[in-house]
């Protein structure tokens, strides 16, 4: 398991895709958002594959404090997609995170990605 940490400005009102490349071939376990200001139930985060939401964190409810982190979930339909930094698609080689425009308030946002590279896939050497 890898855990990936990345923070991203968020401007207020403007809704905004950020890419992170994937560092092997595995799949999304676990998300987990923070944000530097208080967040709304309608402001949430999606991390995609392409266009398929594979997790959602949406803030456990209108006015969450500042700094209260909140879990994501897992899409029931793409969870389980596989990424590949070696993929031909180039959709298949980054996590998408997404934001829409009803952020209120400017500040940072936290991510912790639980990635699970036991996907990889090992060859074994060849026989002569």
């Amino acid at each position: 398991m890898i855990r990936i940490h990345a923070t991203f400005p968020i401007a207020v009102t403007t809704a905004d895709s950020f890419y992170l490349p994937v560092p092997c071939r595995g799949n999304i376990k676990a998300v987990r958002a923070v944000y530097s200001q208080e967040t709304d139930e309608d402001e949430t985060i999606t991390l995609e594959q392409g266009t398929n939401d594979v997790f959602v964190c949406t803030p456990p409810a209108d006015a969450t404090a500042e700094g209260v982190s909140f879990e994501g979930v897992v899409d029931a339909t793409y969870g389980e997609y596989i990424f590949d930094p070696d993929s031909t698609t180039a959709a298949n080689r980054v996590i998408k995170v997404t934001v829409p425009n009803t952020f209120d308030t400017a500040g940072e946002l936290g991510l912790s990605i639980d990635y699970d590279d036991s996907a990889a896939q090992t060859q074994s050497p060849s026989e002569e």
